[in-house]
């Protein structure tokens, strides 16, 4: 149970997360598809650099006291400075674009794409080559810790929200230099098809067998996009276990389920990737959907291979639950992949980039190329507005943390093995 003060900080970040969505548009996230050659992912060799070690523990970033209704996100980009020459100032040089995973997931694909098709939209068509390096807060502080001279970007996988206040991270996403979102809102929770449930309502009370779930969490902060799952498990007890493992990205989790390691997959941008990276798990019935864990009123409708049949969980919610759903769940969604840069970059370069970027995603042929060639879809916000969502939605977490570590503590001990 929560406080009644603590209910009403989160109805306020409900309702704040929700004219976040609203402000992303309600259209049909699917380009339509255009007749363009597929890309090969053979033409992209990844940039090897060393990982280095993570930097010692940080405290979370102060708050101030916000009034998030006031922050309603503003549609109309800020054009680029008028004196900057974004042409002169790209041409001959090379971007770093960092992925803070392993190659073989759906961030790593969307950003060996990007290395071969953005630049003819930046200015000075400027080169672009990808660099792994994991685990992913390591990445991103050494991306926040980089020149703001626009020449070290990041693809992620969320927001970050979850991820800024883990021991090991030193980075602000209320600070960071957004450069656009490309797709966002949805979430999966799939399941072996070897495991007796349909949907989640059927595993409710249920004495097993296990519902299994890996991630890396050497901390309770660092249970990070479980958190959602552990919540509900909690709430409609689930017979549910998540096990620790050393890295739980995307190419790790193929191999974890494959081999049945783990039984489940709680993920963000994974239906429609399913059919490219492992085609026939579900027209087989190798994987089956559990339950539709998307922000309310987003349809993940067909991938190609099946329907995601589950219902959205919030038809199993009552009006608190919905509240406490949207306050864990919706920092995690409401941005899936995005492209960001380290802070104080200068408004010339900054806007710059978010205008290449938003050229290209508004051509059909790199949009349904993209969306063809890792399997995300796509829903773009632009960096201005995207912004503006992100340090709204950071805020309001970060004024709700006290529920927020209250749930994550629960989970670890309840849960964790």
């Amino acid at each position: 149970m929560i406080t009644a003060k603590r209910a009403a900080a989160l109805g306020a970040m409900s309702l704040a997360l929700v004219l976040t969505m609203a402000a992303c548009g309600g259209e049909d996230p699917t380009p339509t598809p255009a007749p363009t050659p597929t890309p090969t992912a053979m033409a992209m060799e990844p940039t090897a650099t060393p990982t280095p070690e993570p930097a010692g523990d940080a405290p979370a970033p102060a708050t101030a006291t916000p009034t998030p209704m006031a922050m309603e996100p503003t549609a109309t980009p800020e054009p680029a400075a008028p004196d900057f020459d974004a042409e002169a100032y790209f041409r001959g040089k090379t971007i770093r674009m960092m992925v803070g995973y392993n190659p073989g997931g759906g961030t790593d694909a969307q950003a060996r794409f990007m290395s071969r098709a953005w630049p003819e939209y930046i200015p000075g068509a400027p080169r672009i080559v990808v660099t792994n390096m994991t685990p992913n807060v390591v990445q991103r502080n050494f991306v926040w810790n980089q020149p703001p001279d626009g020449l070290t970007l990041s693809v992620e996988a969320t927001a970050g929200i979850f991820n800024m206040v883990t021991p090991a991270a030193e980075f602000d996403m209320r600070e960071v230099s957004m450069i656009g979102v490309t797709s966002g809102k949805e979430g999966v929770w799939v399941q072996r098809g070897t495991l007796p449930y349909d949907c989640i309502d059927s595993a409710f009370d249920a004495a097993g067998p296990l519902l299994t779930l890996g991630t890396s969490a050497p901390t309770p902060a660092d249970l990070s996009s479980s958190t959602g799952a552990a919540y509900l498990a909690d709430q409609f007890n689930l017979p549910f276990e998540i096990r620790n493992v050393a890295a739980a990205g995307s190419a790790e989790q193929y191999v974890m389920i494959e081999r049945g390691d783990i039984n489940t997959w709680y993920s963000a941008t994974l239906w429609d990737q399913f059919p490219i990276t492992r085609p026939g798990w579900f027209s087989t019935g190798f994987l089956r959907p559990f339950a539709d864990t998307s922000f309310p009123g987003f349809d993940l409708g067909h991938n190609g291979e099946v329907d995601y049949h589950c219902p959205n969980v919030e038809v199993y919610m009552n009006e608190q639950q919905l509240e406490e759903w949207v306050a864990i769940q919706g920092p995690f969604i409401f941005a899936a992949k995005n492209v960001i840069g380290p802070p104080g970059m200068e408004p010339g370069v900054v806007g710059a980039l978010r205008d290449a970027l938003a050229d290209a995603m508004e051509d059909e042929d790199f949009a349904a190329s993209m969306q063809r060639f890792t399997g995300i879809k796509n829903a773009f916000t632009h960096g201005d507005q995207a912004q503006e969502e992100l340090t709204l939605t950071t805020q309001a977490f970060l004024d709700n943390k006290d529920f927020i570590d209250e749930v994550q503590q629960t989970a670890y001990e309840k849960f964790v093995r």
